[in-house]
């Protein structure tokens, strides 16, 4: 089963690629999301090289204005076997200003935005700083569809080394679709991070996630409550030569 759930959410991928979110006329949104997943295979947690089972609450948050956009979330987790440490954090935040601010104009035609944004990515002894542009796509049945190439240094290494610079490539998709008249979303990422010397290797982080909107099936107004399936393909952790993750959780997200 959990073969098949994954090949089903790598298959929608291959048809969905990327982006952080798009404007929304002048006044622009918000959204604040929390996030409960229950799920299991997950390396360098509390069972070391190992694979361990994780309870994870996400507080993820998006505001888009015209200027451009800020985006971040937080990871809370704890880990279920093992010895080593049981629960712990990570989150990122994401701040990009949008080409038109420079006089820059797009249409309606394949490219919708340029922006250049910036990043901290902070865990437990561990900081990485990121900037680069961000190109964001119109494409029918997207509303988010975007590739960032960013600039990625080490600032805090948990092992005290003095680690390349390296580049990041993010794409992030948001894909909503109907069938009958339940209402479904297929959205997520995927980062390629490059070698950084001392034995780093190049990693690739594929995070996809299907959804169906419960609240609506039950008479609820659309994309307030849903829940899904998230799987987690991480070649080479955190830089560690075949160290692979291959983990899958179940979820509910609330949205405010």
């Amino acid at each position: 089963m959990r073969k098949y759930v994954k090949s089903l959410l790598a298959a929608g991928a291959l048809a969905v690629v990327t982006a952080l979110p798009q404007t929304a006329g002048a006044q622009g949104f918000s959204a604040t999301e929390v996030q409960l997943h229950q799920g299991d295979g997950y390396l360098f947690g509390r069972n070391g090289i190992n694979e361990t089972s994780r309870t994870t609450v996400t507080l993820d948050h998006i505001t888009v204005r015209d200027w451009g956009d800020l985006y971040f979330f937080v990871d809370f987790f704890s880990d279920g076997d093992g010895t080593g440490r049981k629960s712990d954090q990570y989150g990122e935040i994401y701040m990009h200003f949008s080409g038109r601010n420079a006089g820059l104009s797009f249409g309606d035609g394949l490219i919708k935005d340029v922006a250049l944004g910036a990043s901290i990515n902070q865990g437990t002894d561990f900081t990485a700083a990121l900037i680069g542009p961000r190109v964001s796509f119109n494409v029918p049945g997207f509303r988010v569809l975007s590739l960032g190439l960013y600039a990625y240094d080490t600032v805090t290494d948990p092992f005290g080394r003095d680690l390349d610079t390296t580049y990041q490539a993010t794409l992030v998709w948001d894909r909503p679709f109907d069938i009958g008249s339940q209402k479904f979303l297929f959205k997520g990422f995927a980062d390629f991070i490059g070698e950084r010397g001392q034995g780093v290797d190049n990693q690739i982080l594929f995070s996809p996630q299907l959804r169906w909107d419960a609240g609506h099936a039950m008479g609820n107004k659309p994309g307030v409550f849903q829940i899904g399936l998230e799987y987690n393909y991480f070649e080479n952790k955190f830089g560690v030569a075949s160290a692979d993750e291959d983990s899958l959780s179940v979820f509910a997200a609330f949205k405010f």
